[in-house]
């Protein structure tokens, strides 16, 4: 019996251990969701997925809400959100207080390259789990194969969503394809500088397509150059921070909140990037439920589930560049990697070794 506790606490543990942005979440959701859990299947990730992509905001939220709706609805998508984003927001104002405090975070990093390794493999090894379950027939392979060579070349990412979903259409469609062608919240919080905080982050959620790295740039452009309530140095390393803490890439804006106003600040940042998604998603979810069963909107989602495939296996890859150069961590990243594949070990278990591994190695 599915309930929301249970759904809850499966998603406060992905927010704990998701290392790796939103794809190395996405890989330890699916494990904890989908193949421990049950609680949703993999058509369902795929359709969760399929319309996170085509939202603005970080990608992984996105996920999570359409499951925590689909399950129980708008009761479910809030707290199953909140029980995500806590970890990393928890442990995202410590060390934004660590770091203004010292100007440093001694060791942190150190332990963070085992935890890569680690993640290289878990995303290696979901792409190929994934994959032997939705890619199902020769035009999920071909739209696979197709979508994989644009991530490689870093082809924009949601253009490549929707044209694989479009792609499918046309597979399943020849004929018919052929004729076609023919024929804001309100604040309880007074204060001009809340609400100016509020404003940002809002923007920024409302119109950034491309995950939390996408919205990087357009934070640092309206924080350093427009407002000055960080130094560029300072963006940085809280970009750093946002990357070595489980959970999105945009709990960024946590540690600009808490530089600008402490911890009421990082709770109106965290909430303003992450609020508008999550309405467009409430909005997208309420218009899928009417169209579902039409023959051109399943098309679409499955292209979209073989493009999904595609974005796990190329994260992968450009990890394994990022991570595994490195000769012991590298051995260390492909015996994990065995270790998935062959073993049923939970991959938390397996962060955790790439834990200890990064203090022994030093």
């Amino acid at each position: 019996m599915k309930s929301l506790k249970q759904l809850t606490k499966s998603l406060f543990k992905v927010g704990l251990f998701g290392f790796g942005g939103g794809i190395g979440m996405l890989a330890i959701l699916r494990d904890e969701c989908v193949k421990k859990k049950k609680f949703i299947t993999d058509d369902d990730l795929g359709n969760a997925v399929a319309m996170g992509q085509m939202l603005p905001g970080p990608f992984i939220t996105n996920y999570c809400e359409y499951i925590g709706y689909h399950l129980f609805g708008l009761k479910g998508a809030v707290i199953t959100t909140t029980a995500l984003l806590l970890p990393s927001f928890v442990l995202m104002i410590i060390l934004s207080w660590f770091y203004l405090t010292y100007q440093s975070l001694p060791g942190v990093m150190q332990i963070f390259k085992g935890i890569g390794a680690v993640m290289t493999s878990i995303i290696l090894w979901a792409s190929y789990d994934m994959g032997r379950v939705m890619i199902k027939d020769i035009k999920g392979t071909i739209i696979f194969t197709f979508a994989l060579i644009l991530f490689l070349v870093k082809f924009d990412p949601i253009l490549t969503v929707l044209i694989c979903g479009g792609l499918r259409i046309a597979l399943d469609n020849i004929k018919t394809a052929s004729r076609c062608l023919l024929a804001v919240p309100l604040l309880l919080f007074d204060g001009k500088k809340a609400l100016d905080l509020a404003g940002v982050f809002l923007k920024i959620g409302a119109i950034i397509f491309g995950g939390g790295y996408g919205a990087i740039p357009f934070i640092k452009n309206e924080v350093c150059n427009i407002r000055h309530w960080l130094t560029a140095r300072e963006f940085l390393d809280g970009v750093a921070l946002g990357q070595t803490t489980p959970g999105p890439v945009a709990i960024t804006a946590t540690f600009v909140g808490f530089k600008v106003m402490g911890i009421p600040g990082a709770i109106i940042a965290t909430v303003s990037i992450f609020l508008p998604s999550f309405v467009m998603l409430m909005l997208l979810i309420k218009i899928y439920r009417k169209v579902h069963k039409n023959k051109y909107v399943i098309s679409f989602f499955g292209g979209i589930k073989s493009a999904v495939v595609a974005i796990l296996l190329s994260t992968g890859i450009f990890f394994i560049t990022l991570n595994w150069f490195n000769i012991p961590y590298g051995i260390f990243g492909v015996v994990a990697l065995l270790v998935l594949l062959f073993k049923r070990v939970e991959p938390i278990f397996l962060i955790l070794s790439g834990v200890v591994f990064s203090l022994i190695i030093g």
